[in-house]
């Protein structure tokens, strides 16, 4: 119903401004689309966020995303004042923008998908966050390198955005960009020590891992969230041995809220 709705209120414009020379009718339906572009106000707790929703992929992390993780949500929460946030799979923002208006130091919100990246970093400004976190749009594996990085949409919020190992699978909508570790990230950049990391990149998870030795060794380090939605029934298994080398057990600290997110806390 919504689409075609919109489609019909495309035909009366484009009726309406038939009259119009070639780049009047452009510049009319380009301010139309800077008007009609919307911000929805979402409550998280007793922080109050505005979220930039540019396409319809976008409505589901103001309709459902501020409560789909409630584990998270009080894993951040729980965040001292003086800690850093690293955010990888950042996507538009909603996490690391929780951080930061929970009062955080520092947030690095990492995010590779360009279109989300655009909304992520036009939400940081609208809610005037700015000074608090560093966007960064990057691919993140376990080392260098030019990869072929999968577009699940080319709508921003969009997931199923993955950097394909084997190029003849690649197919679909992609680019080429480079990756970084960690570790390398860190030492290019002069970023400093982190406090609590979130991964969340539809299966390189343990590949980021294995790319962030040195920061999972920093006693920094406190916490450390990821997503593990393989269906590699020896992925769990995996993550838990790869972070039990570094001395993280996982925990329900933070309650169970049925998702696919493991919270790992320093034994």
């Amino acid at each position: 119903m919504t689409k075609l709705f919109a489609s019909f209120l495309n035909a009366i414009i484009g009726i309406v401004i038939a009259i119009l020379p070639r780049w009047k009718r452009l510049t009319v339906r380009a301010r139309l689309f800077d008007k009609l572009q919307t911000f929805e106000t979402v409550q998280i707790g007793d922080k109050t966020l505005q979220l930039f929703i540019p396409d319809r992929t976008c409505v589901y992390w103001a309709k459902s995303g501020p409560n789909s993780e409630p584990t998270t949500n009080a894993w951040i929460k729980s965040f001292a004042p003086e800690d850093t946030f690293l955010d990888i799979g950042a996507n538009i923002g909603l996490y690391s923008m929780m951080a930061a208006a929970h009062g955080v130091t520092r947030v690095y919100a990492i995010e590779p998908n360009p279109f989300s990246f655009s909304v992520l970093a036009r939400n940081i400004v609208a809610n005037k966050l700015d000074t608090v976190i560093s966007p960064l749009c990057l691919a993140m594996s376990e080392g260098s390198s030019v990869v072929t990085f999968k577009l699940g949409s080319l709508h921003a919020g969009s997931i199923y955005n993955e950097i394909m190992t084997d190029e003849s699978t690649a197919g679909g909508m992609s680019i080429t960009t480079t990756s970084f570790s960690v570790d390398e990230l860190f030492k290019i950049q002069g970023m400093s020590e982190v406090n609590h990391l979130k991964i969340d990149v539809d299966g390189l998870e343990l590949q980021i891992l294995r790319g962030a030795t040195k920061t999972l060794s920093d006693k920094a380090l406190k916490t450390v969230l990821v997503e593990d939605n393989s269906e590699d029934k020896n992925s769990a298994s995996k993550l838990i041995s790869f972070l039990g080398r570094f001395d993280f057990v996982q925990s329900d600290a933070w309650g169970k809220d049925g998702t696919d997110n493991k919270i790992f806390i320093r034994d």
